[in-house]
C-alpha cells in the first residue's frame, strides 16, 4: 500500500489528525470533511432539482442545523469548484445548484415540479462532427438544458 492510500485508509478509520499530518509531510494536498459540507451535500443528494442557497439554508434551519448562510454559499462554491455540483440561474436570475457528479451530460428539467433527469449527450458528438465537416467550426464546449414535463407530471 503506497503512502497516500495508507493515509486515506487511516483517515477513513477515524485517525484524521494523523492523516492530515502524514499527507502534509508527504507533500500531498488534503481535503477535510466538515459537518456543514456533509449536511449541504446530503440535501443536494436527496433532491433531484436545482436548489438556491436560500432554499438549502431553509432546509437546514427546518432540520435544526446551525449553519450560517455564508457557510452555505462558501460550501456551494467549494462543491462547484470540485465539480460535484452544477450551477444555473433560475427564471429570476438567482443561482441554483444540483448534485451532479459523473461525466459530461445534460439535464432534462420538468417545468411543473422542477425534477431533473440526466440526459445523454451522444447526439451532440454527431452535431459537432457536422459543424466541423460543413462549416469548419471546431466545437470546444457546449451547455444545454431541455425543458418539458416529466413522466410523473403528465
Amino acid at each position: 500500500m503506497d503512502c497516500v492510500r495508507f493515509a486515506h485508509f487511516l483517515h477513513d478509520d477515524g485517525v484524521g489528525g494523523f492523516c492530515e499530518w502524514f499527507a502534509k509531510s508527504a507533500g500531498v494536498a488534503t481535503e477535510y470533511s466538515t459537518r456543514p459540507r456533509e449536511q449541504i451535500s446530503e440535501i443536494l443528494l436527496a433532491e433531484r432539482r436545482y436548489l438556491s442557497a436560500a432554499a438549502i439554508f431553509a432546509r437546514l434551519r427546518k432540520a435544526r442545523r446551525s449553519v450560517a448562510l455564508s457557510t452555505v454559499y462558501r460550501t456551494l462554491g467549494h462543491l462547484l469548484a470540485k465539480g460535484v455540483v452544477a450551477e444555473r440561474a433560475d427564471a429570476e436570475g438567482e443561482a441554483t445548484y444540483i448534485w451532479c457528479s459523473g461525466g459530461h451530460h445534460h439535464h432534462a428539467i420538468c417545468q411543473r415540479c422542477g425534477n431533473v433527469e440526466d440526459a445523454d449527450c451522444g447526439a451532440i458528438e454527431q452535431f459537432a462532427d457536422l459543424l466541423r465537416a460543413h462549416n469548419g467550426f471546431q466545437l470546444e464546449d457546449h451547455a444545454m438544458e431541455f425543458f418539458g414535463t416529466c413522466k410523473s407530471c403528465r
